[in-house]
């Protein structure tokens, strides 16, 4: 039972035991929050950087509880016992995440905070603070039921809001008390850092729009259109023969194809076409088209040779038959040209895998393949 003064307000030794009480409950809601909110974010394909948790610590407790500015009257009062921090990689996700916080939970809107909402020449923390319980729905649920009524703030924030917010926690308390050159030096920095997050998005909206128009050109078949990681990524999309032969090749090594082709893999896959001397998407298309077959062949018999190689993946990315043309075209150049493109590749073959056998196979079949064609 809290022992209170004569304001109504209940003593602090009272309120910490209460914590003390509530502990294990609080840490066991934030690890269950964060995994909720994680798979919530997941499921609504929502790009994050990652989601944090944590319960205020006892000594902060105490110091927030005894402020003079605050009108705390028992521990229910304060909302960010449990804490939760989801972070973006750029300001304009932190409403795409906020949308799903509401969707999952009871917010208290007169509770909550829009910090990104500042005088025009402060600059600094930049968040959005909703306090929360878990929906009425939710805690019907078995696992949730002890948490009715738990409350729990969620900040959502970009990653680079979040650095600067862990580097001003410790100049929080004393900032305001070094002389002014010192502060106005530190509002600098986070005036810049705001410049730089806003960089960040427009390059982003200019690298969305070159990759676009890109696309457009390989739509349109762009005589000379070189390849490089932009390019051959649409040019994997939009190309059935790549698809086809993916499948094939896939169906062949009995491994899962997936539907993602990440910028590293086409960054891999156009190097590889640049070694073998594919440099536009008209050679590119031209020597699929022409070693169609050859390149199913190729896979076919090197899976004897490969054994801990290629093969050893639980998964391909798209382009995989990109790759595979480039390396039989580079097969016809002998061990040392192959060998010199595997390590530009920084693919280390393993000790089982047979290059010089892998080579000889390239070789016949381009040797049969360049036959049919002429």
């Amino acid at each position: 039972m809290d022992f209170e003064n004569s304001t109504g307000r209940a003593d602090v030794e009272s309120v910490l035991a209460d914590f003390d009480r509530r502990k294990d409950n609080l840490v066991e809601f934030c690890n269950k929050t964060k995994t909720l909110i994680e798979e919530c974010l997941k499921d609504a394909s929502i790009h994050f950087q990652s989601v944090q948790a944590r319960v205020k610590g006892r000594d902060k407790l105490k110091t927030k509880y005894l402020d003079p500015s605050k009108n705390y009257k028992n521990l229910d009062d304060i909302t960010d016992l449990a804490g939760l921090r989801v972070i973006t990689y750029y300001e304009d996700e932190v409403d795409s995440v906020a949308e799903i916080i509401k969707r999952e939970f009871a917010i208290d809107s007169d509770k909550s905070v829009d910090k990104r909402e500042t005088q025009p020449d402060r600059f600094g923390y930049y968040a959005l603070n909703l306090i929360c319980t878990h929906s009425s729905r939710r805690v019907l649920d078995v696992q949730y039921k002890k948490f009715t009524n738990v409350c729990c703030e969620i900040q959502i924030t970009s990653i680079l809001r979040h650095a600067w917010s862990e580097i001003e926690h410790s100049w929080y308390d004393l900032k305001e008390s070094f002389p002014d050159h010192i502060k106005r030096r530190f509002y600098r920095i986070a005036a810049l850092l705001e410049i730089a997050e806003t960089e960040f998005l427009d390059i982003r909206k200019q690298k969305a729009d070159y990759s676009r128009a890109i696309a457009v050109q390989v739509e349109s078949e762009v005589p000379e259109l070189l390849v490089d990681p932009i390019s051959l990524q649409a040019f994997v999309d939009q190309e059935p023969l790549v698809h086809k032969l993916d499948n094939v090749i896939a169906d062949l090594l009995q491994l899962e194809l997936h539907d993602e082709f990440p910028e590293k893999t086409a960054e891999m896959r156009a190097r590889a076409a640049n070694l073998a001397g594919l440099k536009t998407l008209r050679d590119l298309r031209k020597a699929l088209k022409q070693y169609e077959e050859g390149i199913v062949e190729y896979v076919s018999r090197c899976r004897s040779v490969w054994h801990t190689g290629p093969s050893s993946t639980s998964h391909l990315q798209k382009g995989l038959c990109i790759y595979h043309l480039a390396m039989m075209l580079l097969a016809i150049r002998g061990n040392e040209v192959v060998l010199e493109a595997l390590k530009s590749l920084r693919i280390n073959p393993s000790s089982a895998w047979n290059v010089t056998g892998q080579i000889a196979i390239a070789q016949e079949v381009m040797a049969k393949y360049d036959q049919l064609t002429t």
